[in-house]
């Protein structure tokens, strides 16, 4: 690995780790609740894909500073920084929570999820980082990786509905990362088409 890709690889964890000070940072705000929610049960075991969506936020660009040529890189680097600091900004300036159940249930998936709701406060919900990083990570390994195209629609489907099912996010909060990651993608592509960036060579 080039020692301009390390630095623009630390960038991204930089970045990637001022999520917690903006979750703590946040106060009031809404709740884009709707009829639809009361409709999704609270379901522990979802929180086994939810944790692989938090370790993928970490190990994916790694690996693609590591692995992946280098306008590729510069794309998804882009892309990955647009969406994050876009997401900070909108909750910051438009805070978003979720009201969370009680959990009384004492097995293993449950605890998992109650130390999730210590550690993550209930800010940040829209966009939702799970589904903006999910659909970035999964896009571009669509791009990369196409003959398992099937297998990453079905783990972004999965990281999607983990974020529903342990009531860390509504559905708006969803749709919202949804955007957030298509145009994250857009831009990031722009910029390698338009520009032919090498700052990552």
């Amino acid at each position: 690995m080039s020692r301009r890709r390390l630095i623009w690889l630390i960038i991204i964890l930089i970045v990637l780790a001022l999520y917690f000070p903006v979750n703590r940072m946040a106060r009031g705000g809404v709740q884009l609740s709707l009829p639809i929610d009361k409709l999704i049960p609270l379901y522990a075991p979802a929180v086994v894909p939810y944790l692989l969506g938090d370790i993928l936020f970490i190990a994916f660009p790694i690996w693609a500073a590591i692995t992946i040529k280098p306008q590729e890189f510069e794309a998804y680097t882009v892309s990955i920084l647009f969406a994050t600091l876009v997401s900070y900004f909108a909750y910051l300036i438009f805070p978003t929570f979720v009201i969370r159940p009680h959990i009384s249930s004492t097995d293993v998936f449950s605890k998992a999820l109650v130390i999730i709701y210590q550690t993550d406060k209930a800010y940040n919900a829209a966009p939702s980082g799970h589904t903006f990083y999910s659909a970035l990570s999964f896009a571009y390994l669509s791009r990369w990786k196409p003959k398992y195209k099937p297998i990453w629609i079905l783990a972004t489907l999965l990281i999607l509905a983990s974020a529903l099912l342990t009531k860390q996010h509504y559905v708006l909060d969803i749709v919202c990362g949804l955007a957030l990651g298509i145009l994250a993608f857009a831009v990031g592509r722009f910029y390698q088409t338009k520009w032919n960036l090498e700052f990552a060579s």
